[in-house]
């Protein structure tokens, strides 16, 4: 993890991430061009499995509501087994997410988006195996109070399919943010800061960077009426990792 350390604190390392946006282009297996990328990736998310798990939304949401309630119960003692959940989370999201069977284009990948989903399980996996971090939450500090409220409301997702309020607390049961990158990132980002500074910064850091950039991407849905709610769920997403990022290289504790 060093050497990633050193590497992510260098410029060149961000010019790569965001060469990676416009070099890893989408997949198709037909009907592929690349003046309908455009049309690819909204029809690859559309399609994902992820967006189909129907049913199975109770079970993923009370898993995932378990092991935060374990987190908090047993803290460090339960470490292990929670970066090992956050691990195979991320691996679930990067395939779930952005890879789909669809009429028009066949098999199609979001190829970006699976690299980078693919790069914070590594490093989620690698503190699995070699865990770093603690999870004592000694160091509580009111100034992060926000992040809390945001990161519960993204999981939350108090919002029907049209974008009407709905605010049902049944939906940390029901809805599939469980399942979404977009929606758990802001949550487990949170239970970082509230550790700080006794986190391995190098996994800190990469979750909240290209939590940071998928952030940028959906905040194009506020420029459609449509999906305007989409927008406002996806905000914690961009705040929380933006503030987390700046966090990994401005915090006391990781100065060099």
């Amino acid at each position: 993890m060093e050497k990633l350390k050193r590497i992510s604190a260098r410029w060149w390392f961000f010019a790569l991430l965001l060469l990676a946006q416009t070099v890893l282009m989408p997949f198709a297996s037909r009907n592929f061009a690349p003046q309908d990328i455009g049309r690819i990736i909204p029809a690859t998310l559309a399609n994902a499995p992820q967006t189909r798990l129907g049913d199975w939304n109770i079970l993923f949401q009370s898993v995932s509501l378990l092991f935060l309630i374990l987190l908090l119960v047993f803290r460090n003692r339960v470490r292990t087994l929670f970066n090992a959940y956050v691990a195979v989370s991320y691996l679930a999201f990067a395939f779930i997410q952005n890879v789909a069977f669809t009429e028009q284009y066949g098999f199609s990948v979001v190829t970006v988006n699976l690299v980078m989903f693919l790069f914070v399980a590594y490093v989620w996996i690698r503190e699995a195996l070699r865990p770093q971090g603690r999870y004592d939450f000694g160091n509580f500090r009111w100034k992060y109070a926000w992040m809390i409220v945001l990161a519960l409301f993204a999981y939350w997702c108090p919002f029907t399919l049209r974008g009407a309020a709905d605010l049902d607390p049944l939906h940390f049961f029901t809805r599939n943010t469980a399942t979404a990158f977009c929606l758990t990132t802001p949550l487990f980002l949170t239970v970082l800061t509230l550790n700080l500074p006794a986190v391995n910064v190098v996994t800190y850091r990469i979750t909240a960077v290209v939590g940071f950039i998928i952030g940028c991407y959906n905040m194009a849905n506020f420029f459609s009426p449509g999906t305007v709610w989409l927008g406002f769920v996806h905000l914690p997403l961009l705040l929380i990792s933006l503030y987390c990022a700046i966090l990994s290289y401005r915090h006391p504790a990781f100065r060099p």
